[in-house]
């Protein structure tokens, strides 16, 4: 019982420090490092991209990785390179080092972030699930809301070069946490030594189902809820100050409309859990979707500051809602490791939402609004929302359970 929880505590942990030290605050720390070192805002800018980049190209390495060396060295591994990246940035001089850096980051993001936290949740907690999903997502998001303050104070009081000595060596931190408390995990990928043939079974099974799984259609619209989603949250971050300004509303309305969106959807990544396990996850999906459909649009045409909030709370809600929901979904179809596995290929896929916000901007120099593509998102949005209701279940869920019930039977028959 209490093994269980510390697991859990030290994949918030993770999640909190991953979020506080990367995307919320690495525009702090850079532009400091920008004036200090004589890099153009330009070219230091580029570091969100490299580390955007990073984390989507990488997305598949959780997948691999999981069922052949298992949790914990997954999240220890990307521990180490997150770790390995904040010490080459606290010592970058030159340009092509910080981004290499922030190579070594995003990769080791993708190693120690959602992937395989689902795929320790999905084991540790099988009947909670989708509850667990949603307290680690609300819980480690916290870290979205303090990074950004606490990289401020510490660059203040020490340096950029600290700071980033500092995270170094939190994640050396977790590093040992995780290999001190993760244990080996219960299923039989790790019972080479004492059923290697069983191994040989899961692993065929698991290739098999792996290539029928990323083409079945479900898969494909989870796929794209979570591309759009993504985009949808980048492009309004980096361009609602721009398209309110342009509206007639000032700065901080869209300030302050970002900052309640931010909120609204980590407490509704909180609640979705609960509501997953009362309602049909796939509903729950749809409306969500169809929630952030409406916030968008509402947020294209906002003409008032009411407009802004309710835009926001909607949105946020359905923000919140599609991150819990799209993880729920992939474990409930596809099964624990396969749907761990499957989430790590739909993030790499969603490294295309990086061209949400140059869309916008195209779109705002063309025609001089940002609108255009609000309303392609909320389309978007709409139909994968009525999409997600008319398929049917990939029956490979099932499917995972008999084997791994099997290669567990023949583990024991063999111990015994």
């Amino acid at each position: 019982m209490f093994r269980k929880w510390l697991v859990f505590a030290i994949l918030v942990g993770g999640f909190f420090v991953l979020n506080a030290s990367t995307f919320a605050s690495l525009g702090v720390v850079l532009f400091v490092m920008a004036d200090d070192l004589g890099w153009s805002y330009t070219s230091a800018g580029l570091g969100f991209t490299v580390l955007g980049l990073a984390v989507g190209l990488t997305g598949f390495l959780p997948a691999f990785l999981l069922p052949r060396i298992g949790a914990r060295q997954t999240f220890a591994l990307g521990f180490v390179l997150v770790g390995a990246g904040f010490g080459l940035a606290s010592a970058s001089e030159a340009l092509m080092t910080f981004f290499a850096a922030m190579c070594f980051v995003g990769a080791g993001f993708s190693l120690a972030g959602n992937v395989t936290a689902v795929w320790l949740i999905g084991e540790w907690f099988p009947i909670r699930t989708a509850r667990m999903i949603g307290l680690y997502l609300m819980l480690g998001g916290i870290g979205d809301i303090v990074g950004p303050g606490l990289s401020y104070y510490v660059v203040e009081w020490t340096s950029w070069r600290a700071n980033w000595t500092i995270l170094a060596g939190v994640c050396g931190m977790l590093v040992i946490l995780g290999a001190l408390a993760i244990p080996k995990d219960k299923t039989s990928y790790r019972e080479r030594e004492t059923n290697e043939g069983a191994l040989e079974g899961s692993a065929a099974r698991s290739s098999e189902n792996w290539k029928t799984a990323v083409f079945r259609p479900l898969f494909l619209v989870i796929a794209a809820a979570v591309t759009f989603n993504l985009a949808c949250v980048t492009t309004v971050h980096s361009m609602a100050v721009s398209h309110l300004k342009l509206i007639g509303l000032s700065p901080s309305v869209g300030a302050l409309g970002l900052s309640f969106m931010a909120f609204v959807s980590l407490a509704f990544k909180g609640l979705a859990g609960p509501l997953c396990e009362r309602f049909s996850s796939k509903h729950l999906l749809a409306v969500s979707m169809a929630l952030q459909a409406v916030g968008i649009v509402l947020f294209a045409i906002a003409m008032s500051p009411a407009i802004v909030v309710v835009s926001s709370l909607l949105f946020g809600a359905g923000w919140g809602i599609t991150v819990v929901a799209t993880m729920v979904v992939l474990i409930e179809r596809f099964g624990r490791v396969l749907g761990a596995q499957l989430l790590g290929v739909s993030h790499q896929i969603s490294s295309v939402a990086a061209f949400g916000p140059l869309a916008a901007g195209l779109a705002a120099d063309k025609v001089g609004s940002f609108a255009p593509v609000f309303f392609v998102f909320a389309i978007a949005l709409g139909l994968l929302a009525l999409f997600i209701q008319v398929l049917r279940d990939p029956g490979l869920s099932k499917l995972q359970l008999t084997g791994t019930t099997q290669e567990t039977g023949s583990a024991d028959a063999l111990k015994a």
